[in-house]
């Protein structure tokens, strides 16, 4: 994953890689192992602070989790997309996402589309 994403930002100066997962523990794999390679990754903590650091040029290397696109007080999810979608935040970059393992809620499962 790190050479791939390496090789994006190599070949398209104007990229950026925000690789999102659904729990803590990958997230929290994903930073060590792009600080291993020497890449400096900024490991997103909040919804604010990525669409903040979306609406700037770097940092190149986020990851986050798949929930900090949301809000607990979202009683329609329909409404709360048209709303997003009706304002959507300044994205600085052509931005490569990748969610790296499936998502999952306590109603069901979601399967794997395939290998990660």
């Amino acid at each position: 994953m790190v050479l791939l994403a390496k090789w994006i930002l190599e070949n398209d100066h104007n990229a950026r890689v925000a690789i999102i997962t659904d729990r803590d523990e990958p997230d929290k794999q994903i930073e060590g192992v792009f600080t291993e390679a020497g890449e400096d990754i900024v490991r997103i903590t909040s919804g604010r602070e990525l669409m903040s650091l979306l609406g700037q040029a770097k940092p190149r290397f986020l990851c986050s989790l798949i929930h900090k696109f949301g809000r607990k007080d979202v009683d329609d999810p329909d409404a709360f997309i048209k709303d997003l979608k009706a304002q959507p935040s300044k994205t600085i970059g052509e931005v490569f996402v990748d969610e790296c393992h499936r998502t999952q809620n306590g109603k069901r499962r979601k399967q794997c589309c395939g290998p990660c």
